[in-house]
């Protein structure tokens, strides 16, 4: 029993040496991948995209009749399925038009800006790049996070948005897809 145990204990302390390994990249390689043309015009893609509506109904399910309308409501105001996107990304960092609400632009290095959506809504936005996937965080009185991944072709972006409140409970995911706009 104590060979299993000792062998047990020798597995643990090898195991996070080859995790670090791969943490630690060399400076070739990271400059070697390769570069992501976030740029241009979207369209969603209703077909490839999650049923909004269907997924909030299966969400708030199980809750009381006015706990169910109350979240139902805060839900659909919050979470939208934006028809087209407008990225732009330059020196000044990026920039992301969602149909026709003003510009949302943030530096990819995760710094906050601050940004008002058409309803008023005041929320504080960080941005995070990584290589073909970014994420983006709209802070408010809840939380929007969006993860963009590119598909290896360049021609179609799936964005996966989760809703967090302190009061819902458990998080709402529900993912977009977009195909570039010719």
């Amino acid at each position: 029993m104590r060979a299993w145990l000792v062998g047990l204990l020798a597995f643990g302390l090898v195991l996070p040496a080859p995790a670090q390994a791969q943490a630690k990249k060399p400076v070739a390689a990271l400059e070697a991948e390769p570069k992501i043309n976030w740029d241009g015009e979207w369209t969603l893609l209703p077909e490839a995209s999650d049923k909004l509506d269907a997924l909030i109904e299966e969400h708030v399910k199980d809750q009381n009749f006015a706990m169910k309308v109350y979240w139902k409501k805060k839900l659909q105001n919050a979470c939208k399925m934006p028809q087209s996107l407008d990225i732009l990304y330059g020196a000044d960092g990026f920039s992301i038009t969602m149909d026709k609400e003003k510009p949302v632009e943030n530096m990819p290095d995760g710094t906050a800006t601050p940004w008002t959506r058409s309803d008023g809504e005041v929320f504080q936005v960080t941005l995070r790049k990584d290589g073909p996937r970014m994420t983006q965080t709209f802070q408010g009185d809840y939380a929007l996070t969006s993860v963009y991944s590119m598909r290896k072709s360049g021609d179609t972006l799936a964005i996966q948005v989760t809703y967090t409140h302190p009061k819902l409970g458990n998080s709402f995911s529900y993912k977009m897809v977009y195909k570039r706009v010719e």
